[in-house]
């Protein structure tokens, strides 16, 4: 690798973990891995991250925080209701296939690692506030009453955990109309 400024090497290493956690998973991760695929010595790896596993944490983070934008984004020039259910849907095709795998890695490796599980943690307090405010949004539109909007959030990530969990066994997976078809439905509930 070429000479970088500090704050581009540190980019270059969260990169390439980010890369290698998208294709292979948290776990193939290691000082090793990182810096032949960045092409750097290991040192600078220890020079910008406390540990290992700070890499993985903030590789996570940045994974899950990159998804959500680019959900919102993708959506923006939907209704508000469409918003929330595409936020909250499993997504679909490969990228779902990744993130659904990345997802359980996680809930696995947190109950271990500290690191994870605070990435883990950050990760659905993004998810969930980027919920709140397009529900929140909702609401002051009069699309939906609710009286918290933090708890329905709260109950619409749940739900798709959950369709999330079953989709691992094929016979349980559902197709994205229904899920959608169950996310409206909560939305839409009288309080």
């Amino acid at each position: 690798m070429a000479y970088l400024k500090k704050n581009e090497r540190y980019n270059a290493i969260l990169e390439t973990a980010m890369k290698i956690i998208t294709q292979e998973g948290i776990a193939a991760i290691t000082a090793r891995r990182i810096a032949h695929d960045a092409n750097i010595a290991v040192g600078q790896i220890h020079h910008h991250f406390k540990s290992v596993g700070q890499l993985k944490a903030e590789a996570l983070a940045k994974v899950t925080e990159n998804l959500i934008t680019k959900a919102q984004q993708t959506h923006q020039n939907e209704s508000i209701i469409n918003q929330i259910t595409n936020i909250i849907s499993p997504i679909e095709g490969e990228i779902g296939s990744v993130m659904r795998r990345l997802w359980n890695e996680a809930v696995f490796l947190a109950e271990r690692d500290p690191d994870i599980k605070l990435a883990y943690k950050q990760s659905i307090q993004e998810w969930h506030k980027a919920t709140t405010k397009l529900i929140g949004q909702a609401k002051q539109q009069q699309l939906i009453t609710t009286r918290n909007c933090s708890e329905l959030a709260w109950q619409l990530i749940a739900l798709s955990c959950g369709f999330d969990s079953l989709a691992v066994i094929e016979e349980f997976r559902f197709d994205i109309d229904t899920i959608k078809k169950h996310i409206i439905k909560i939305i839409c509930q009288k309080e």
